[in-house]
């Protein structure tokens, strides 16, 4: 047996032992430095980062903690095991052959693989089946009952990475996409990632407690995901992650924290659409926020007095041109939009996602603070004016 697959006889101990644990918190391009910052703030050791995302590691309670409440991470997940001199599919499969599968995966569980393989692993497709092959044939071997493979409806999600000869296999904390937060929410014409939403709303400064205003709310997404932190103590995944196997079986079950008890609205959406407002009361129902959240019907541009909201802050995606035609259109409501924010609402601070970000001249605002992410492959931006 050589050297480097000695790794491939670990038991799964450590597995029950979160602590002794590698993770890895994945996220949008351009907000790994807010994904470092909730890391930071929950207590935890950040061992490396790159664009995608953060590695870390930290006690138990604080790993728990930060997973239930992050909400800028569209996934986490933890290194399971790593194999060196790995030449080829055909040694994927040996060593993930030895490999304790059958405590992990209970006969009948249904679990994908994921694969981002190069080098000695080229083709991600073939080291996928390789490895699937060693699963079903280490089930064999114990005399079980098989798992079944299954991309869609999936229990137990892994991700297998390679790096010239070396192998890393992890296993997610949660099957579905975390930004799901386990709700059924439908987006509008132009949905904004819930993701995106967390950041933006971290990038502005905002925190629960204080008056919140989002112009071009359409379905929803940013104001809801600033109720679900004023939900549950902040565990904007709780509902995702309570009902992962994994997780519960890494951290126990974990009870919801206490709710928010203020009877005053903080929370104020508008947009142009009656169709958009509709669907965001839909939504904010299906999370459980909707007493959390006033909506009205109105233009962004030419708001009277009947809104509640005064000051705080202002956090919104606004709309962009991407379709033929609709740049100039655009750039005069940004323009009229620019007027009537220095008009009602000085002394408030703004914090928006451009996913054109030439036309954020027409608002005649000085940035305070600017940071490029990408947004649905389209190079944007997160940027803070101080309305004076």
């Amino acid at each position: 047996m050589r050297a480097g697959w000695q790794s491939a006889k670990l038991s799964l101990s450590e597995f029950d032992r979160p602590e002794a644990l590698t993770y890895h918190a994945s996220c949008g391009d351009g907000l790994a430095f807010l994904l470092k910052e909730e890391v930071k703030e929950a207590g935890l050791e950040i061992l490396s980062d790159n664009r995608g995302g953060v590695f870390f590691k930290g006690p138990s309670k604080k790993v728990r903690d930060f997973c239930l409440s992050s909400g800028i991470s569209s996934g986490i997940s933890f290194e399971l095991s790593s194999w060196s001199d790995i030449q080829g599919p055909d040694d994927l499969y040996e060593v993930a052959a030895m490999f304790p599968f059958e405590k992990l995966l209970s006969p009948k569980t249904k679990f994908r693989i994921d694969a981002a393989t190069k080098d000695n692993l080229q083709d991600s497709r073939y080291a996928t089946y390789r490895l699937k092959d060693a699963i079903f044939d280490r089930f064999r071997a114990q005399g079980l009952e098989l798992p079944e493979a299954d991309r869609e409806e999936p229990e137990v999600l892994f991700y297998l990475r390679s790096r010239m000869n070396q192998v890393k296999l992890f296993v997610a904390l949660h099957a579905q996409p975390l930004q799901r937060r386990g709700h059924g929410r439908e987006g509008g014409e132009a949905p904004l990632r819930e993701t995106l939403a967390q950041a933006l709303l971290r990038f502005s400064g905002w925190k629960p407690g204080e008056a919140l205003y989002d112009p071009f709310c359409g379905s929803g997404t940013l104001l809801i995901e600033a109720a679900l932190r004023m939900r549950n103590g902040g565990w904007v995944n709780y509902k995702s992650l309570s009902r992962s196997s994994i997780f519960t079986r890494l951290f126990g079950p974990c009870k919801a924290k206490e709710e928010w008890d203020s009877k005053e609205i903080l929370l104020f959406g508008s947009d142009i659409s009656e169709d958009a407002i509709e669907l965001a009361k839909k939504n904010a129902k299906e999370a459980g926020v909707a007493d959390l959240i006033r909506w009205k019907v109105a233009s962004a541009e030419e708001l009277d007095s009947s809104l509640e909201f005064k000051e705080g802050k202002i956090v919104t995606n606004p709309p962009y041109g991407v379709r033929l035609g609709d740049k100039e259109s655009v750039s005069e409501l940004y323009s009229s939009w620019g007027e009537a924010l220095k008009k009602n609402f000085s002394g408030s601070y703004i914090a928006l996602v451009a996913g054109d970000p030439s036309l954020l001249g027409f608002l005649k605002l000085k940035s305070d603070k600017e940071q490029s992410v990408t947004i649905a492959k389209l190079k944007g931006k997160l940027v803070a004016y101080q309305i004076d």
